[in-house]
Formats: structure tokens, sequence, C-alpha cells
């Protein structure tokens, strides 16, 4: 914003004091003039893009032309301050990650303002080849660029429009209302998946690509059940119930799935409910109540991974990897998969007490240092001997000749390579005559029951898996109480 104050001597026929008239210079302009008994003072506005300038300026009655002509640097003279205003854009992209089979992207406005982010589909796709990126238009050679370009310029116009309504009126300027003015119909503002889209396509470009794969699951899976579209005073508590026995006989899903499917709707619906779009009123939450049921977590006793560590593997295979991959991340609190996979050599730091394993957790980015056990420290040895110069380089062969350039391309990888992994460990598990379940996570479980059962206090084992709060660490051991209740009955009542 520039605020511009100065001063004019302009010989104007003398107007009845008191007199106060406001007038429009253009769309964009406007000027107020209040008159007093021995001058005029004028108070300008103009705004121009993302900036408002305002102008205070004096007209004494008295000031001959004379006078005017001599004292030229009064009428000149002005002073200006700037100060920074809140930038609103309206900007078409080409959402190439949204490639469907056939090549064709998605053209999609992205609404900008007080350093927010929405998103407005267009409802047209074209080929990558097609869309010029300096321009942001589609390409002469594409047979309909004549019409989809019109298309964009008229939304852009729709978006600028509304904006300059809202300055005039000196209204604020969001997004989300942005959004609604240049949705295609008002069907679809009330439409629940046109919403969950446009929040799962928030978390893709945020990076939150873990939360983003799981919301789109969750959100196909209530799709295929209730249709689309779903406007938002549809979803009832009898629809949810519905949908909870639909979870639990077609996809056999345990009640920690089912719970985990409505955290995701109701984080969705919740959001919305804050944006405006549907009313508090009207939330089914406050009638069905989530049931998180017990979970039962898959784990190992100590003897039983040392059994897995006993096992005669042949030096350098795969199985001899997962088994190494396996141990490591049990004998340092369980780390979760994608972390120990992006792990670098230069996670593992000397200090006077012994090497230690500092690292940041991709999942709620709470920095972690652990000290390394003697087993840890001979599986390193392994992989990043004493003296090797590759700092820098993975600690683990995880994501070795992968591309993994975008998080995108990251976040793939790990899925893969975390499925081969776990394909791996049941193979061990049948060699060491486990019978449970045996995952990579499982070495997370372990640890924490083992903690548990050496007398660790909650707090200690929060610390240790590196949990956003005791309450998640209390929620996370109750599946292990009932076997410690077990003990403590056959010890109370033994002789």
């Amino acid at each position: 914003m520039a605020f511009v104050i100065s001063t004019r001597a302009i010989g104007y026929a003398v107007p009845p004091p008191g007199l106060l008239l406001e007038e429009p210079i253009t769309s964009n302009q406007r000027q107020i003039a209040y008159y007093a008994p021995y001058g005029a003072i004028w108070v300008s506005l103009d705004l121009k893009g993302s900036e408002v300038s305002l102008t205070l300026s004096l007209t004494p009655f008295f000031v001959t032309a004379w006078v005017e002509s001599r004292f030229n640097s009064l009428r000149t003279a002005s002073l200006t301050y700037k100060i920074p205003t809140a930038m609103a854009k309206v900007t078409p992209v080409l959402w190439t990650q949204k490639k469907n089979k056939k090549g064709f992207c998605p053209i999609y406005l992205r609404i900008e303002a007080n350093d927010r982010r929405r998103y407005v589909s267009l409802r047209t796709r074209i080929r990558e080849s097609h869309w010029n990126e300096n321009t942001r238009r589609v390409r002469k050679n594409h047979p309909q660029h004549e019409a989809i370009n019109n298309l964009i310029a008229q939304r852009i116009a729709e978006a600028q429009a509304e904006i300059l309504k809202l300055r005039t009126g000196r209204e604020a300027v969001t997004v989300e209302g942005l959004k609604e003015t240049l949705r295609f119909d008002a069907s679809e503002a009330s439409d629940f998946f046109a919403y969950a889209d446009d929040v799962i396509l928030d978390l893709e470009r945020r990076n939150k690509l873990y939360t983003h794969k799981r919301y789109k699951s969750i959100m196909g899976k209530f799709r295929d059940f209730t249709g689309a579209p779903l406007p938002f005073n549809k979803i009832t508590p009898r629809l949810l119930r519905n949908y909870e026995t639909h979870l639990i006989e077609h996809y056999s899903n345990k009640p920690g799935t089912v719970a985990s499917n409505f955290r995701a709707i109701r984080a969705v619906l919740y959001r919305a409910i804050r944006e405006g779009l549907c009313p508090q009123a009207e939330n089914p939450f406050f009638q069905f109540k989530l049931k998180e049921g017990k979970t039962s977590r898959a784990k190992l006793s100590l003897e039983e991974v040392q059994a897995i560590e006993d096992l005669d593997l042949e030096r350098g295979s795969l199985i001899w990897h997962v088994r190494n991959y396996f141990q490591f991340s049990f004998y340092c609190a369980g780390i979760r998969f994608g972390d120990l996979a992006k792990m670098r050599r230069d996670n593992i730091v000397a200090n006077g007490s012994g090497p230690r394993l500092v690292y940041s957790m991709s999942k709620t980015g709470a920095k972690k240092s652990i000290k390394l056990l003697p087993q840890a420290q001979a599986i390193v040895e392994h992989y990043a001997p004493q003296g090797d110069g590759d700092a820098g380089g993975y600690l683990f062969p995880i994501l070795t000749g992968y591309d993994t350039a975008t998080p995108r391309k990251l976040l793939n990888a790990i899925s893969s390579q975390n499925a081969l992994v776990n394909k791996y460990l049941k193979k061990i598990a049948r060699r060491a005559n486990l019978t449970c379940n045996l995952s990579f996570h499982v070495s997370r479980h372990s640890f924490a029951d083992i903690a548990r059962q050496k007398g660790w206090d909650v707090y200690l084992i929060s610390k240790a898996l590196g949990h956003s709060s005791i309450k998640v660490t209390e929620n996370y051991l109750k599946s292990f109480d009932a076997e410690a209740l077990d003990n403590e009955m056959d010890a109370l009542f033994s002789a």
C-alpha cells in the first residue's frame, strides 16, 4: 500500500462550506471532497493490482495563479509511506501429477490470498505437450485451443471482478470466497466429495504424501458406497452406521481400521464446517460416535527376536539384509521403515559416550537421538565400516538404484521396498518357527511391549517411540494390557 500526502494550490470557485461530495472517477477509483470555509480537502482512493493508493490533497481558495507559479514546490511536495498488502492471485496450472491412463492432465485455477491456496477444476484435460507453461495457456496446435483459452480467461476475469468488488466494498478477500465464486454450479459447492477432492489435492501440493495417499483411498471407498455427488446434508448418522457395517462386512475391516476411515471422513467434514460450507447443527458426528475397539498388535518376545538373530542366512543375500533392517529397527526403539530407508551414514554421530543415531521422524518431524547398542553397532559395521569416507550416502541399500528426485517418486520407492521387505519377513518368520504375522512394523510393537515388561514408565516409552503425546502411547500400549493382567493374576494367586 502506498500512502501519499501532498498539497496542491489551484484556483477554484468557492463552493458552500461544509459540502461533502463523493465522485467516482473510474471503476477502481473514488474521490471524496470536503469543503471548509478557507479551502477543500481531497481524498483519492486508487486500486491498482495488489496496491491501494491514498492521496490527501489540500486546496486553499485564496491562492492565486501568481502565487501558484512562484510556489510550485508547495503544489508538488509529497510524502510517501508504503505498507505491504495481501495479494490475491488466480493462476491457471496444468497438473501433470494427475495424468490419467490416456496421458491427459487436468487444468486447474490456483487461488492465492493471505498466504493460503485453493484449487478449482476447469473440468478440462489436455496432453502436457499442448500446454505452454510460460503463457499458462493451451498451445495453438490443440484443436480446441481457442475455446479452452477463452474459458480460462473468462474464469480469471470472474475472479478479478470478485476481488475488485470485495475491495471496493471493503470486504476481506479469502481463498474460500473466491473458490465459491468460481464453482460451476451451486450443487458443487454442497458436494462433500468435491470438497474432499480439494482437500486431497491440497495435501499433495504440500507434499503430505502419506496422508494424501491414505485420504484418497478412504474417500474412494466411501464414494463407491454412497455414489457421487454427496450433499453435506445427506451425511446422516444413519448413513454412517450403514457404512460402518459395510466396512466390516465387505472389506472385513478390523475396528481400528474402521475408526481410521471415519476419522478421515470426520476431519474433512469438520474442515468444511469451519469454512462455512456445512452448518454445525447438521454435524452427524454429534450422534454417531466412533468405536475405537481393541486393536490387536502383533509383537515378539525377546526369545523370538533372538531366534531371528540366530538364523543362519547367507551373507549378502536379500533375506540377510531384511533381517538386518528388522533387527536394527528393534534395537533402535522401533524405527519406521520410511525413516530407515532414508537414513544416511551421517545420521550416525560419534561422541564421548559412543556412537548415536540422530534423525528426524518423517511422521511427526520430531528429532530423535538414540544411543547405538552393541547389536545395532554390529549391523552398522556391515554397511558403513569405520573409516569409510562416503558420509552422505544411504546407510542401508534400500533405495539404491531408485529415482527419488521428487517426493512422490521417493514415496513410491519406499512403498515398493516396504512391500518387498514384508514379503521376506514372512519367510524369516517361517524359518524361525514364529506364529505371528511378521511385518516390519512389528519391530516397533515388540520394542514397546518389551520396554513395558521391563518396567519402563509410559513417559520413557513415549520418548523412545517419538510419540507426540503420552495419550498416543497409552492407546498404543492398550493392546498389550490383557497379557500383563494375566501375568499379574498368575503371580497373585500362585503358590
